[in-house]
């Protein structure tokens, strides 16, 4: 730690150094956090413009829209479900079964799987 004779004990310099570093870092995470959003807002515009043209088709936006946001939850269920070990799946499949649940897509996906393991009989 530099040190110095200062009233509080620390070298004002490095203080002041070790502040200007951290300040440069934070600009240039504000920098990059903007180019960022701009990509991500052409993204955005981008989608908008295939959903207009779902639109000009013929295919409603809004029942479009619902069916993407399905589509993105039963692919984020998937993955909570693989991450799961196979006793902990074996565990939520016979809780689903309590909460019946078993016509859900994954719960489907996960019935049709003959490697998926199953509850024992005891």
């Amino acid at each position: 730690m530099a040190k110095a004779a200062t009233a509080n004990g620390f070298d004002q310099k490095e203080v002041n150094r070790i502040l200007n570093k951290i300040d440069g870092f934070n600009a240039d995470l504000l920098s990059e956090r903007g180019a960022y959003m701009q990509q991500c807002r052409n993204i955005r515009e981008s989608i908008t413009v295939v959903y207009d043209e779902a639109k000009a088709l013929g295919i409603p936006k809004k029942e479009l829209r619902t069916l993407v946001k399905i589509r993105d939850n039963e692919a984020k269920n998937q993955k909570l479900y693989d991450e799961l070990e196979a006793d902990q799946q074996q565990t939520l499949q016979m809780l689903a079964a309590c909460e019946l649940v078993k016509d859900l897509p994954l719960w489907k996906a996960a019935a049709a799987n003959p490697e998926a393991p199953r509850p024992s009989v005891q």
